[in-house]
Protein backbone atom coordinates (compact mmCIF):
# COMPACT_ATOMS: atom_id res chain seq x y z
CA UNK A 1 0.00 0.00 0.00
CA UNK A 2 0.94 2.90 -1.07
CA UNK A 3 1.22 5.52 2.11
CA UNK A 4 1.00 9.74 2.14
CA UNK A 5 4.42 9.95 2.41
CA UNK A 6 4.64 8.95 -0.96
CA UNK A 7 0.78 9.66 -2.73
CA UNK A 8 0.44 11.73 -5.72
CA UNK A 9 -1.47 14.46 -3.77
CA UNK A 10 1.23 14.40 -1.34
CA UNK A 11 3.83 14.96 -4.18
CA UNK A 12 1.22 17.43 -5.41
CA UNK A 13 1.44 19.53 -2.28
CA UNK A 14 5.21 19.83 -1.76
CA UNK A 15 5.18 21.05 -5.45
CA UNK A 16 2.47 23.26 -5.86
CA UNK A 17 1.35 24.55 -2.37
CA UNK A 18 -2.17 23.76 -2.74
CA UNK A 19 -4.82 24.69 -0.50
CA UNK A 20 -6.83 21.97 1.64
CA UNK A 21 -9.83 22.47 -0.33
CA UNK A 22 -8.49 21.75 -3.53
CA UNK A 23 -6.16 18.80 -2.36
CA UNK A 24 -9.12 16.76 -1.26
CA UNK A 25 -11.14 17.85 -4.05
CA UNK A 26 -8.21 15.95 -6.28
CA UNK A 27 -8.36 13.13 -3.76
CA UNK A 28 -11.99 12.42 -4.70
CA UNK A 29 -11.12 13.00 -8.15
CA UNK A 30 -8.60 10.19 -7.97
CA UNK A 31 -10.71 7.74 -6.40
CA UNK A 32 -13.75 8.35 -8.33
CA UNK A 33 -15.46 5.96 -10.58
CA UNK A 34 -16.32 8.37 -13.70
CA UNK A 35 -14.50 7.94 -16.32
CA UNK A 36 -15.78 9.37 -19.09
CA UNK A 37 -17.78 12.72 -19.37
CA UNK A 38 -19.95 13.21 -22.38
CA UNK A 39 -21.02 17.26 -23.44
CA UNK A 40 -23.59 18.64 -25.59
CA UNK A 41 -22.00 22.08 -27.16
CA UNK A 42 -24.45 24.89 -27.61
CA UNK A 43 -26.43 25.95 -24.03
CA UNK A 44 -23.62 23.79 -22.27
CA UNK A 45 -20.27 24.70 -23.40
CA UNK A 46 -21.37 27.41 -25.52
CA UNK A 47 -24.02 30.22 -24.87
CA UNK A 48 -25.35 30.56 -28.25
CA UNK A 49 -28.35 32.54 -29.46
CA UNK A 50 -30.82 30.83 -31.97
CA UNK A 51 -30.52 31.41 -35.04
CA UNK A 52 -33.96 31.16 -35.33
CA UNK A 53 -34.83 33.73 -33.78
CA UNK A 54 -32.19 36.02 -35.63
CA UNK A 55 -34.17 34.75 -38.94
CA UNK A 56 -37.41 36.08 -37.15
CA UNK A 57 -36.48 39.37 -36.41
CA UNK A 58 -34.89 40.36 -39.72
CA UNK A 59 -37.35 38.75 -41.77
CA UNK A 60 -40.75 39.83 -39.94
CA UNK A 61 -39.52 42.29 -37.10
CA UNK A 62 -43.67 43.14 -36.73
CA UNK A 63 -44.69 39.53 -37.10
CA UNK A 64 -41.46 38.12 -35.19
CA UNK A 65 -42.72 35.71 -32.50
CA UNK A 66 -46.04 34.30 -34.92
CA UNK A 67 -43.03 33.67 -37.78
CA UNK A 68 -40.49 32.45 -35.38
CA UNK A 69 -43.34 29.91 -33.86
CA UNK A 70 -43.76 28.70 -37.38
CA UNK A 71 -40.05 28.31 -37.76
CA UNK A 72 -39.45 26.30 -34.67
CA UNK A 73 -42.50 23.62 -35.49
CA UNK A 74 -41.17 23.32 -38.70
CA UNK A 75 -37.58 22.83 -37.93
CA UNK A 76 -39.02 20.20 -34.84
CA UNK A 77 -40.93 18.26 -37.85
CA UNK A 78 -38.12 17.34 -39.36
CA UNK A 79 -35.02 17.38 -36.77
CA UNK A 80 -37.08 14.63 -34.02
CA UNK A 81 -38.30 12.79 -37.00
CA UNK A 82 -37.71 9.24 -35.58
CA UNK A 83 -37.83 7.38 -39.42
CA UNK A 84 -36.75 9.65 -42.10
CA UNK A 85 -36.37 8.90 -45.37
CA UNK A 86 -32.96 10.26 -45.84
CA UNK A 87 -30.66 12.50 -42.69
CA UNK A 88 -30.96 16.03 -43.95
CA UNK A 89 -28.35 18.67 -42.17
CA UNK A 90 -29.00 21.49 -39.87
CA UNK A 91 -28.42 24.00 -42.90
CA UNK A 92 -30.30 21.89 -45.02
CA UNK A 93 -32.94 22.10 -42.41
CA UNK A 94 -32.83 25.57 -42.00
CA UNK A 95 -33.06 26.06 -46.22
CA UNK A 96 -36.12 24.39 -46.25
CA UNK A 97 -38.18 25.67 -43.81
CA UNK A 98 -37.08 29.48 -44.47
CA UNK A 99 -38.58 28.30 -48.27
CA UNK A 100 -41.69 27.37 -45.94
CA UNK A 101 -41.78 30.52 -44.39
CA UNK A 102 -41.14 33.42 -47.60
CA UNK A 103 -43.95 31.02 -49.21
CA UNK A 104 -46.66 31.13 -46.13
CA UNK A 105 -45.48 34.74 -44.76
CA UNK A 106 -44.98 36.62 -47.86
CA UNK A 107 -41.40 37.49 -46.82
CA UNK A 108 -38.05 37.67 -48.37
CA UNK A 109 -37.15 34.38 -49.54
CA UNK A 110 -33.31 34.30 -47.89
CA UNK A 111 -33.29 30.38 -48.50
CA UNK A 112 -30.49 30.41 -51.06
CA UNK A 113 -27.93 32.12 -48.52
CA UNK A 114 -29.29 29.58 -45.61
CA UNK A 115 -25.63 27.92 -45.32
CA UNK A 116 -23.95 31.29 -45.15
CA UNK A 117 -26.13 32.93 -42.92
CA UNK A 118 -26.40 30.01 -40.47
CA UNK A 119 -22.50 29.88 -40.53
CA UNK A 120 -21.91 33.40 -39.63
CA UNK A 121 -25.10 33.86 -37.42
CA UNK A 122 -24.52 31.06 -34.69
CA UNK A 123 -20.94 32.35 -34.47
CA UNK A 124 -21.61 35.82 -34.35
CA UNK A 125 -23.82 35.45 -31.47
CA UNK A 126 -21.94 32.64 -29.58
CA UNK A 127 -19.81 32.80 -26.41
CA UNK A 128 -18.00 30.67 -23.83
CA UNK A 129 -19.68 30.04 -20.51
CA UNK A 130 -17.32 31.19 -18.04
CA UNK A 131 -16.90 27.93 -16.45
CA UNK A 132 -16.34 26.17 -19.50
CA UNK A 133 -12.68 26.40 -19.63
CA UNK A 134 -11.56 25.77 -16.08
CA UNK A 135 -13.78 22.81 -15.82
CA UNK A 136 -12.80 21.10 -19.20
CA UNK A 137 -8.92 21.49 -17.70
CA UNK A 138 -9.66 20.34 -14.25
CA UNK A 139 -11.43 16.69 -15.70
CA UNK A 140 -8.02 16.62 -17.92
CA UNK A 141 -5.92 17.33 -15.37
CA UNK A 142 -7.83 14.33 -13.18
CA UNK A 143 -7.11 12.33 -16.33
CA UNK A 144 -11.02 11.90 -17.25
CA UNK A 145 -11.99 11.19 -21.02
CA UNK A 146 -14.14 14.23 -22.57
CA UNK A 147 -15.98 13.86 -25.61
CA UNK A 148 -17.94 15.31 -27.35
CA UNK A 149 -21.91 14.59 -29.40
CA UNK A 150 -23.46 17.09 -30.50
CA UNK A 151 -26.40 17.80 -32.93
CA UNK A 152 -24.71 19.79 -35.84
CA UNK A 153 -22.95 20.16 -39.11
CA UNK A 154 -19.43 19.13 -39.10
CA UNK A 155 -18.08 22.62 -40.43
CA UNK A 156 -19.86 24.92 -38.38
CA UNK A 157 -19.17 22.60 -35.15
CA UNK A 158 -15.45 21.98 -35.56
CA UNK A 159 -14.89 26.02 -36.75
CA UNK A 160 -16.72 26.99 -33.63
CA UNK A 161 -14.65 24.26 -31.19
CA UNK A 162 -11.35 25.86 -32.90
CA UNK A 163 -12.35 29.88 -32.74
CA UNK A 164 -13.33 29.45 -28.73
CA UNK A 165 -10.14 26.85 -28.30
CA UNK A 166 -11.49 23.97 -26.96
CA UNK A 167 -11.22 21.55 -29.57
CA UNK A 168 -8.19 19.92 -28.03
CA UNK A 169 -9.56 19.84 -24.54
CA UNK A 170 -11.64 16.66 -26.35
CA UNK A 171 -10.75 12.83 -26.77
CA UNK A 172 -13.73 12.49 -29.18
CA UNK A 173 -15.84 14.64 -31.32
CA UNK A 174 -18.80 13.01 -32.32
CA UNK A 175 -21.15 15.01 -35.05
CA UNK A 176 -24.76 14.21 -35.78
CA UNK A 177 -23.41 15.50 -40.15
CA UNK A 178 -21.34 12.70 -39.88
CA UNK A 179 -23.06 9.88 -38.09
CA UNK A 180 -25.93 11.13 -40.51
CA UNK A 181 -28.64 10.68 -37.67
CA UNK A 182 -29.40 13.08 -34.89
CA UNK A 183 -29.68 12.26 -30.91
CA UNK A 184 -30.97 10.31 -29.86
CA UNK A 185 -30.90 7.86 -32.73
CA UNK A 186 -29.36 4.56 -32.67
CA UNK A 187 -27.52 5.24 -34.76
CA UNK A 188 -25.75 7.96 -33.22
CA UNK A 189 -26.06 5.88 -29.45
CA UNK A 190 -23.33 3.46 -31.28
CA UNK A 191 -21.50 6.09 -32.88
CA UNK A 192 -21.05 7.30 -29.01
CA UNK A 193 -20.76 3.89 -27.41
CA UNK A 194 -17.87 3.10 -30.23
CA UNK A 195 -15.76 5.48 -28.04
CA UNK A 196 -16.74 4.69 -24.62
CA UNK A 197 -15.33 2.49 -22.07
CA UNK A 198 -17.11 0.27 -20.23
CA UNK A 199 -18.76 0.48 -17.54
CA UNK A 200 -21.65 3.20 -19.70
CA UNK A 201 -22.92 3.81 -16.13
CA UNK A 202 -19.35 5.47 -15.10
CA UNK A 203 -20.22 8.13 -18.15
CA UNK A 204 -21.76 11.18 -17.29
CA UNK A 205 -23.67 12.77 -20.22
CA UNK A 206 -24.11 16.65 -19.79
CA UNK A 207 -26.39 18.62 -21.57
CA UNK A 208 -28.89 21.09 -21.50
CA UNK A 209 -32.45 19.34 -23.66
CA UNK A 210 -34.06 16.30 -23.20
CA UNK A 211 -32.19 14.59 -26.62
CA UNK A 212 -29.58 14.91 -24.25
CA UNK A 213 -30.92 12.78 -21.31
CA UNK A 214 -32.89 10.39 -23.88
CA UNK A 215 -29.60 9.99 -25.56
CA UNK A 216 -27.95 9.13 -21.41
CA UNK A 217 -30.61 7.07 -21.17
CA UNK A 218 -30.39 5.02 -24.00
CA UNK A 219 -26.42 4.21 -23.42
CA UNK A 220 -27.29 3.37 -19.86
CA UNK A 221 -24.81 6.27 -18.66
CA UNK A 222 -26.10 8.94 -15.94
CA UNK A 223 -27.72 12.11 -17.03
CA UNK A 224 -26.69 15.57 -16.32
CA UNK A 225 -29.30 18.26 -16.88
CA UNK A 226 -27.60 21.99 -16.89
CA UNK A 227 -30.06 24.93 -16.80
CA UNK A 228 -28.45 27.84 -15.73
CA UNK A 229 -31.18 29.57 -14.64
CA UNK A 230 -32.31 27.05 -12.45
CA UNK A 231 -35.70 25.78 -13.93
CA UNK A 232 -35.33 22.03 -14.56
CA UNK A 233 -38.26 20.99 -16.89
CA UNK A 234 -36.88 17.43 -17.34
CA UNK A 235 -36.15 14.30 -15.53
CA UNK A 236 -32.30 13.56 -15.00
CA UNK A 237 -29.67 11.94 -12.72
CA UNK A 238 -28.22 15.67 -11.44
CA UNK A 239 -28.81 18.75 -12.32
CA UNK A 240 -26.67 21.55 -12.16
CA UNK A 241 -26.92 25.16 -12.88
CA UNK A 242 -23.00 25.09 -13.69
CA UNK A 243 -20.10 23.82 -15.37
CA UNK A 244 -17.85 23.17 -12.04
CA UNK A 245 -20.78 21.25 -9.85
CA UNK A 246 -19.67 18.39 -12.42
CA UNK A 247 -16.04 18.05 -10.07
CA UNK A 248 -18.48 17.46 -7.13
CA UNK A 249 -20.58 14.99 -8.94
CA UNK A 250 -17.54 13.38 -9.76
CA UNK A 251 -15.73 13.53 -6.03
CA UNK A 252 -19.31 11.86 -4.65
CA UNK A 253 -19.88 9.08 -7.10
Amino acid sequence: MIGEKNSPVSAMRLKSGLNNSMLILIEGIQKQMIHTVIFDVGGTLVRARSTLITFAEQLAPDNKEKLLGFLIKEFMKIYRDENPAEFIGIKEIITIILKKAADEFNVEDISGKAPELYGNTYLNHANLFEDTIPTLKKLKEFGIKLIVASDADPDVLNRELSTFKIYDYFDEIIISGNVRAYKPSDKMIHAITEKCNRPYSDILFVGDAEVDILTAQKIGARSVLIKRNGNFPIEADYYITGLDEILNIIKNS
